[in-house]
């Protein structure tokens, strides 16, 4: 061997890695070129590794020029114990912490420090070493193994270095390597017991020695099979095996461990079989001299080895040596000498020896090894059978037929077999085909063998015209006749099998032959190997009671046992029915019957039960029906109970749902577990994967109890089973875990509607899995760590093939089955945060007590060598683990941040690595940033910027991108997008694109701050948005995704990324963009909503743009502004997109995307963006038609689609109203759709409240709740139609509403969700509809809706509101979804204003149901009233302005109502008295109305507040609604005090006609009384408040005529016109000085100067009314006494004093010049003359009409006219001209009745309505005369006075006021 130049070593672990073609996807010139480089330390193999004696370098001063004495004592204790020369135990330490070493620095420091802590370290780089060693051994067995084999991807290459090496020289080094190997000793060190462990140490040598030399006698093998062994070489093999007795004298091996016992075994098997195949000439001629030579030479060793089993086959293949390469056969005495070798081989049970080799696992795989194996025992036996099977003596050997049967069940040796003739083995074959069926067992086993092998057709054929039958003589039924010796013919036939259609005609010749059973009769006849089965399966059903439970040594069972087995390999073969020939019947249905027959027996035949349940199992996928009854029938297998659905927990847990194991149960505790082998469970699991594959959906009855009875009774206890093998129990464990993966993928890939067993199914294995007993056995598998797989996958002799049912696959599925539980656990056990035991197993840190280490473990996967799924799974397995996790996976770990990053992100910039590993690491990156904030920071290596540690612990230099972190390879990314956009479509960089989505989503965009500090990143990241667009991307939807985020997250101008988004919305792009987005297939998608990742990317692309499109509508023009051009095209496109895709609704999804993404560009457009009147046109006939699709499938749409399609009608209708109003088709096609939708939404919403009062206990469903936002929407649509046509639209606009009753079904409607809390937002719409329609002239379809009928009642206060208490307390969350008042009120108000609407529309006919309504709710309605005792708040505001609302407009017919319920109008007047006393009081009391206004859960705060009260708008509203609900009260009471027109005017007074309703009490208001009384100083302290609100706000008036003169030279309206629009406001500079106001106590200056004034002027209008009228009234009293009547005239001559002062100056004409009050402003007269009174119209509505004076009153006097006039204005009731009844009337009509506020255009509700009333110029003298008169006696005579007609304004009204209270104290 040449020497090694070199002293440092190779990685040849990476080496491995690269070269093996199992783990990296190296390119062939890598391949080349590395093993190249290593060419002759291949050929040096272990010997390159040279002893410490070897080189004069001392360890010391090596590490002293490396400048690392520190580590002098742990590398002289290594070099001690690895036994290496000094520089190459360096580098293996180097190796090993730069590679292998996962520790950290600062553990690595603690391992050095002692010796005990060395120890463990040692003992890894000892593995390590030796790893690299047998690395080394490997390598050149795959050069020699693959280097011939053409479709092996490195061949080339591996012929190439094979070639510069030479397999001479390979030949001679290993050669020298395994005589080296065997002499070598032990370090010196250890022998001395100078180390730590030294004897554990040796035993780790001494396996490490006994594994070298059976790879180089594996190696020797192979080089044999290419380079023939010359004499040398053959001799120093046998000599170097002989040495240490065939394995047998290794040292420190102890032959009684199974693992020592096991090494020693493949040495023997190896160096026997090297022997052997070095002997084998299969052409002996040829090497007639070598021949000669090796047995001059060897004859006395070998002829001397007899005593040991493992000699047999040397003796055997030495004999068959002599006799084919030498003359020993002619010779008599060589012969006998030969014979005795064979004699000897046969007695040492050669055969059984060579069966064993070949069972053996080191020749079990169809390796290259494994075929020379094979092929070597094969060649021997076709020697001895072509020597000495003339006459079929061979067969009787022990062992031969089982040893032929494993080598023809190999496809190579299959074919040799069956293409000879009658040579070789085939003699073998013959002598059964002769014998048949005496060796009925050996002939099936042979057939089943070739069925395996490949050459399952031919064995049929054959075995289906067998050509002899083998019967035992029986006279009396052979009748024959003798030919010649031993020969005889058939005389009369003869039926060998009873019950079966087979004859033996009479004529067939036979032959008589001696068996040690007695005289057979060889019958020469085609006969059916299925007939002779048939038959023995008849017999065994005969002889079964015959056995008395002794089945083990019936040779019957076995006969059937081994020809059903058989029979399972043809029935797979034949793939159908056509292919079972009619004799394979009668077998097949026989199964049933011997599973029948044995399974009540005591201790079964579990092997024929297994074999007949195969049969079964090979028959379901061709006959699955009948095989499924009759299985089921025999009650053999596990069933639970029919008909019954239980809870997948007691399915789980096998409790009360009828579980039984049945027979199978019993036959694996009674008998399988006894003998160790479990034949019939691995049946029963190969029939129920069978079953379950076919997806016959029998779940009940199949895979539900056989998923029981496994993880209930089998899978949790399999560990503690006794077998002969681990083999067997990892088989059965490999089984479980398929099928367990069978089920989980049935989930996974099925595509129809998950049935429920289905759903059962899957709950029931995924909770049995996560508990304890189950989860633990999982987690041991995938805890069993890449250490211990690593170690078993070294200690196994093939390392390309892995074996089907090792660890490594076990590991691999337990993995594959964690994930998927992880996933599907939400399915179980909910979005509930409890963790199963499965997972608190997982989610253990190392702190706690933790044997498994779950975690850690998986991530150890990630360096496994052998295979390269595992480090994708173990990544995979953590991603699902990182997103599951609620805790720190950065803590179970157990690593610092670099070694994260060593684990994982040195594989990213590796070149060799795979895609695959690389794709499972950035998606383990991706999930760590949404759920692993630790991990993710190491990751992206945050905080590490000072990180000082650039060279390695052991100075060697660290490869700069090990430790970088995962920008580096982004920024990468980014570079080669800029170069090339299309780059995205790789799978690699959609990963990274999947990562920056993750990190903008997750707002960690910080992470990546170096590349943001980039001026081109935006350019390029967003590149691939400017290219050609690829149909299915998803990098599109995920760039549009980030651009969303940062333009919505983003706090300052990111002038790159407007830059982009210029570009995007550029023409030449965005159409492009417009027209790829807009481009939707019109095949329904996938509508798999469950995971967002199986949607298409279209889909997904679609919504990105839609979010997009919104948040830029949003954050402009902050960001930037769409450009309007494109804005308008995206719109235009979009409505037309979306009306051809409302054809294709079988998948709403994107239908629903582009309504909503159409409602917000709507949302955008004030006016219409239609460029021309035709545009307008098509648009709304596209939205005609949608409106019409949707009208087609309204109940078949989903709710965003239902919502967002009716958000767009709505917004429609307000921007093309004109269109609507102007074309009658177009709205009259609108309307009836709009009729259509609102009729099912009210359907729809009938019947689920119909469900949810069946059942008011129960939570609301998300149904009802869609229903509920769909029907608001359809609700609101109907307002905006209801206000357009009311407005504008034709008269007959509301016939589609009337046709189809729709009042009266929102009436009932509304009836029917009043009650239910859940409708509670419902019912409030429901009543603003109403109201909206009340309002217009619908309002008389509510005459005929039986409004009270379904109305009064429900509006009552719900039954649990009723018995609820009216709290302070925050009410429990048991009590959120319950009535409470605050809740009620707003829903209870609308209920009265709809009544109060309707009562003022249609008065008397609307009344009785008014009071009817009253009369109901008249406690409820009082409790309104007082309801500002309790609470102001806006929903408490609103309801008493409803209440006291309706009360004062039923005043009106309060004579009709005292007689109705005299009691309850006195009750409701109390209340107003009361409400009017506690809202005047609040102008004084701010902190109370603060208190008020806050709720009562607030007002403790406010209350315990020592601060002033800040005037704010809050209370500013709240007086102004103060103001209202005073208006209110004043004008109910006015209905109760007399008229002031009668007082002034009536000639007659009736003093007792009513009642005084102030009290003559003066002062301030009790605040703590229960009974306030109404005071005159109440009234007129509100008055002066109003003064002083109206002072503080330098209110001026504006002389607006109130009333039209009917002069002929104007018309009327233009002048009126004209009046209205060139008023001007007469206001004042100059205010009131403060002396002049009272220094009454008043609310606060700010309070007042911020109040409404016109609303103040109104209500002091008001209030002066009601002073005025009682004021009179109590002077006029005759039963009052003077002093209280003196009292009231002093009082109002000292209270008014501010009004009188704020009228004087405000109102009179130049009031410094004139002090006259009397002198008022003329506005305009006109004459009335006398006409006759017939021609005069008294009904007339015009305001500008001339009122008529009758003859008949000419004896009255003047005021008697102006009091006629005033009886006229009452009378004129014309219609109404609006639906608006909101307003608040004047004082002023109130004095010319109710009815006269018709007659009046709507004003805004804040002003005021006075009557056109016409009056005589000396008018107000005469109302002043008219107080002191009493009666006016009737003229005598007639006369004539003439009138004037006169144009009032709002200033006349408080001047004659102001006059008045001047008079009123000076008269009597």
């Amino acid at each position: 061997m040449p020497a090694v130049e070199k002293c440092a070593i190779t990685d040849w672990k990476r080496l491995w890695q690269m070269v093996s073609g199992i783990h990296y996807e190296t390119p062939q010139e890598t391949v080349r070129e590395e093993l190249l480089n290593v060419a002759t330390e291949l050929q040096a193999g272990v010997l390159q590794f040279r002893p410490k004696s070897a080189s004069n370098v001392q360890v010391g001063t090596l590490l002293k020029e490396k400048k690392q004495e520190k580590l002098l004592p742990f590398t002289e204790r290594l070099q001690d114990l690895l036994d290496l020369e000094s520089a190459q135990c360096w580098e293996i330490l180097c190796y090993y912490l730069t590679q292998e070493y996962r520790g950290s620095a600062s553990l690595l420091t603690q391992l050095i420090s002692t010796e005990t802590n060395m120890a463990k370290l040692h003992e890894d780089i000892r593995h390590y070493y030796s790893l690299e060693r047998m690395i080394v051994l490997k390598i050149v067995k795959n050069l020699i193994v693959f280097h011939r084999v053409p479709n092996h991807p490195y061949h080339q290459e591996y012929r190439a270095v094979v070639d510069k090496i030479t397999l001479p020289r390979l030949r001679d080094s290993y050669l020298e390597q395994l005589e080296s190997l065997i002499n070598e000793l032990p370090p010196s060190k250890l022998m001395a017991g100078e180390c730590f462990h030294s004897t554990e140490r040796l035993i780790a040598w001494s396996e490490r020695n006994a594994r070298e030399i059976n790879e180089v006698l594996h190696i020797l093998l192979l080089l044999t099979e290419h380079l023939p062994m010359g004499l040398e070489h053959i001799k120093r093999i046998f000599a170097a095996c002989k040495q240490h007795s065939f394995g047998k004298m290794q040292n420190y091996l102890d032959d009684k461990q199974a693992y020592h016992q096991e090494l020693i075994r493949c040495l023997t098997y190896s160096e026997l079989v090297l022997i052997l195949k070095c002997l084998d000439f299969e052409n002996p001629q040829e090497h007639t001299n070598l021949i000669e030579k090796l047995i001059e030479d060897l004859q006395v060793d070998i002829a001397s080895m007899h005593h040991r089993p493992e000699h047999g086959p040397l003796l055997l293949v030495w004999m068959l040596l002599r006799l084919r390469g030498t003359n020993d056969a002619d010779d008599a005495s060589s012969l006998l000498r030969c014979r005795q070798l064979g004699k000897r081989a046969v007695d040492l049970k050669c055969f059984v020896q060579l069966h064993l080799i070949v069972r053996h696992t080191m020749f079990a795989d169809d390796s290259m090894l494994s075929r020379i194996v094979r092929k070597t025992i094969y060649n021997q036996l076709a020697y001895m059978c072509n020597l000495f099977d003339g006459d079929g003596s061979c067969a009787r050997y022990e062992g031969i037929y089982e040893l032929l049967c494993e080598l023809v069940s190999w496809p190579h040796l299959a074919k040799d077999f069956c293409s000879r003739d009658d040579d070789g083995p085939r003699s073998l074959y013959k002598t059964l085909l002769e014998n048949f069926p005496l060796e009925f067992t050996h002939l099936s086993k042979l057939a089943q063998s070739l069925t395996k092998a490949g050459q399952g057709n031919f064995v049929k054929s054959q075995l289906e015209s067998l050509p002899i039958l083998a019967l035992l003589y029986d006279e009396n039924q052979h009748k024959l006749r003798e030919v010649d010796t031993d020969e005889f013919e058939l005389v009369a036939s003869v039926r060998p099998f009873p019950r079966i259609d087979f004859t033996i005609p009479a004529g067939t010749s036979c032959t008589a032959i001696q068996h040690p059973s007695g005289c057979f009769m060889h019958f020469r006849i085609q006969v059916n190997f299925f007939d002779a089965l048939h038959h023995e399966i008849n017999c065994l059903l005969l002889e079964t009671g015959h056995l008395h439970g002794d089945f083990e040594s019936s040779e019957r069972i076995r006969h059937v046992e081994a020809g059903l087995r058989f029979l399972e390999g043809a029935i797979k073969l034949s793939q159908s029915i056509s292919g079972i020939s009619a004799e394979m019947v009668h077998p097949t249905e026989m199964c049933v019957d011997l599973l029948h027959k044995f399974k009540s027996v005591q201790c079964p035949p579990v092997g024929l039960l297994s074999s007949c349940l195969n049969v079964c199992t090979a028959l379901l996928p061709m006959v699955d029906e009948e095989i499924f009854s009759r299985i089921s029938n025999l009650h053999i297998l596990p069933t639970v109970s029919q008909g019954s659905q239980y809870d997948f927990k007691m399915y789980a847990n096998a409790s009360g749902v009828g579980f039984e194991s049945r027979f199978l149960g019993s036959v694996i505790d009674n008998v399988e577990k006894k003998s160790e082998r479990y034949e019939f469970l691995l049946s029963y699991l190969s029939f129920l994967r069978t079953y379950t594959k076919l997806k016959r959906n029998r779940h009940m009855q199949v895979e539900i109890p056989g998923l029981i009875f496994l993880l209930r009774d089998v899978f949790p206890h399999l560990h503690a089973w006794h077998f002969r093998s681990q083999l067997e129990r990892n088989k059965i464990y490999f089984e479980l875990l398929s099928f367990i993966c069978d089920i989980l993928d049935l989930f996974n890939t099925s595509s129809g509607a998950q049935c429920e067993h289905r759903e059962l199914l899957l709950k029931v294995c995924v909770y049995s899995l996560m508990n304890l007993d189950n989860g633990l056995i999982l987690l041991r598998f995938v805890s069993v760590g890449n250490a211990y797989v690593q170690y078993t996958m070294e200690l196994e002799t093939n390392w390309m093939q892995q074996q089907p049912h090792g660890l490594m696959m076990l590991v691999r599925l337990s993995m594959r089955i964690l994930m998927q539980l992880l996933r599907l656990k939400d399915k179980v056990y909910g979005n509930s945060q409890t963790l199963s035991p499965l997972e608190a197993l997982i989610y253990t840190q190392p702190k706690q007590r933790d044997t498994l280490r779950i975690i850690p473990t998986v991530c150890s996967y990630m360096s496994n060598i052998f295979d390269r799924w595992l480090p994708i799974l173990s990544c995979r397995l953590l991603k699902r683990i990182a997103l599951e996790f609620n805790m720190s996976l950065l803590a179970c770990l157990d690593m610092e941040a670099d070694q994260i990053r060593l684990t994982f992100m040195q594989k990213l910039p590796d070149e060799l690595e795979s895609d695959s590993i690389k794709l499972a690491i950035l998606e383990l990156v991706d999930a760590c940033i949404a759920k692993q904030p630790g991990v993710t920071e190491a990751f992206f290596k945050v905080n590490y910027a000072q990180d000082k540690r650039s060279r390695s612990f052991f100075g060697k230099e660290i490869v700069p991108n090990i430790g970088e972190s995962i920008v580096t390879y982004m920024r990468e990314f980014l570079d080669a997008l800029a170069v090339e956009p299309l780059t995205i479509q790789q799978a690699l960089p959609a990963k990274i694109m999947n990562i920056f989505h993750s990190l903008w989503k997750h707002n960690l965009q910080m992470l990546v701050d170096e590349l943001l500090k980039d001026k081109l990143f935006w350019e390029k990241l967003c590149a691939p948005l400017f290219t050609e667009l690829q149909p299915n991307v998803r990098i599109y939807t995920q760039l549009l995704n980030i651009i969303s985020i940062e333009i919505y997250t983003g706090s300052e101008s990111n002038a790159a990324l407007l830059d982009v988004m210029n570009k995007f919305f550029d023409p030449k792009y965005f159409a492009t963009w417009l027209n790829y987005v807009f481009n939707m297939p019109k095949i329904p998608a996938a509508n798999n909503l469950s995971c967002a990742d199986e949607l298409p990317d279209w889909l997904c692309c679609l919504q990105a743009f839609k979010d997009l499109i919104v948040i830029l509508l949003k954050k402009q023009p902050k960001f930037m502004t769409i450009p309007e051009s494109q804005f308008k095209l995206m719109a235009q496109k979009c409505i037309k997109v979306l009306v051809d895709r409302s054809h294709y609704l079988e998948d709403m999804r994107p239908f629903i995307i582009l309504a909503e993404l159409y409602v917000f560009l709507l949302l955008q457009f004030k006016h219409s963006y239609t460029n021309s009147a035709e545009e307008e046109q098509e648009l709304m006939e596209l939205l005609l038609q949608l409106m019409s699709r949707i009208c087609s499938c309204y109940e078949d749409q989903h709710v965003r689609a239902k919502e967002a399609c009716l958000a767009i009608v709505t917004k429609c209708t307000h921007l093309y109203n004109d269109l609507l109003i102007r074309d009658s088709s177009i709205a009259l096609r609108f309307l009836n759709s709009v009729v259509s939708i609102i009729c099912s939404e009210l359907q729809h919403m009938e019947n689920s409240v119909s469900l949810e009062s069946q059942c008011l206990n129960n939570s609301e469903s998300s149904d009802s709740k869609a229903s509920t936002n769909s029907l608001i929407l359809c609700l609101n649509l109907l307002k905006a139609v209801a206000t357009i046509f009311h407005n504008d639209g034709p008269g007959n606009w509301d016939l589609p509403f009337v046709s189809v009753r729709l009042f009266q079904r929102l009436v009932r409607c509304v009836s029917r969700t009043l009650p239910l809390y859940s409708k509670q937002v419902l019912s409030v719409q429901l009543l603003d509809v109403l109201i909206v329609f009340a309002k217009g002239h619908c309002s008389v379809e509510f005459l005929h809706c039986d409004v009270g009928e379904h109305l009064w009642l429900n509006l009552l206060p719900p039954r649990e509101l009723l018995q609820s208490k009216f709290e302070f307390s925050k009410p429990a969350a048991v009590d959120a979804e319950r009535w409470t008042v605050e809740k009620w009120w707003p829903v209870y108000a609308r209920g009265i204003e709809f009544v109060t609407i309707i009562y003022e529309k249609h008065k008397k006919c609307f009344l009785q149901e008014a009071f009817q309504f009253v009369g109901i709710h008249a406690v409820y309605l009082e409790d309104a009233l007082l309801l500002s005792k309790q609470s102001l708040e806006p929903a408490a505001m609103q309801l008493i302005k409803a209440a006291v609302t309706l009360v004062a407009s039923l005043t009106e017919h309060h004579k009709e109502w005292r007689q109705d319920n005299e009691k309850l109008l006195a009750n409701i007047t109390r209340a107003v008295k009361g409400l009017l006393c506690h809202s005047s009081s609040l102008f004084h009391q701010q902190r109370n109305l603060k208190c008020l206004l806050a709720g009562r859960r607030s007002q403790l705060e406010i209350l315990r507040s020592t601060e002033a009260v800040v005037i704010d708008d809050e209370l500013i509203s709240a007086c102004n609604d103060l103001t209202d609900i005073i208006i209110s009260c004043v004008k109910f009471l006015l209905r109760f005090s007399p008229d002031l027109m009668e007082l002034l005017c009536c000639s007659v007074y009736e003093p007792l006609k009513y009642s005084t309703l102030l009290d003559v009490k003066f002062g301030a208001p009790k605040m703590n009384e229960d009974n306030l009384t109404l005071t005159f100083g109440i009234i007129l302290n509100l008055v002066n408040i109003y003064v002083k609100a109206l002072n503080m706000q330098n209110h001026g008036f504006s002389e607006v005529p109130l009333n039209t003169l009917p002069n002929v030279e104007h018309s009327g309206e233009n002048e009126d016109d004209v009046c209205v629009g060139n008023q001007t406001n007469r206001t004042f500079s100059k205010s009131l000085p403060t002396a002049s106001i009272s220094s009454a106590s008043c609310p606060a200056s700010e309070l007042l100067s911020n109040m409404d004034g016109q609303l103040c002027l109104l209500a002091l209008e008001h209030l002066l009314m009601l002073v005025a009228s009682q004021a009179i009234h109590i002077i006029r009293a005759p039963d009052l006494e003077p002093r209280w009547k003196q009292i009231v005239r002093r009082d109002i001559s000292n209270e008014m004093v501010i009004f009188n002062e704020f009228v004087r100056r405000k109102v009179i004409l130049d009031f410094k010049e004139n002090r006259s009050p009397w002198l008022r402003r003329k506005h305009g007269v006109y004459k009335l003359k006398c006409v006759d009174p017939a021609r005069g119209s008294p009904s007339s509505a015009r305001s500008s009409d001339i009122v008529r004076r009758s003859n008949t009153a000419a004896n009255e006097l003047r005021v008697n006219v102006v009091r006629r006039l005033h009886l006229q204005q009452q009378q004129r009731t014309p219609p109404p001209h609006n639906f608006d009844m909101t307003s608040d009337l004047s004082p002023i009509s109130t004095l010319q009745g109710a009815a006269m506020s018709s007659t009046l255009e709507t004003r805004d509700c804040r002003k005021r309505l006075y009557p056109v009333q016409q009056a005589g110029e000396v008018f107000l003298e005469e109302e002043l005369a008219a107080i002191d008169q009493q009666f006016f006696p009737p003229p005598t005579e007639h006369g004539y006075s003439e009138l004037s007609q006169v144009q009032l304004v709002e200033e006349d009204y408080l001047q004659l006021m102001s006059a008045l209270f001047n008079v009123m104290p000076h008269c009597d």
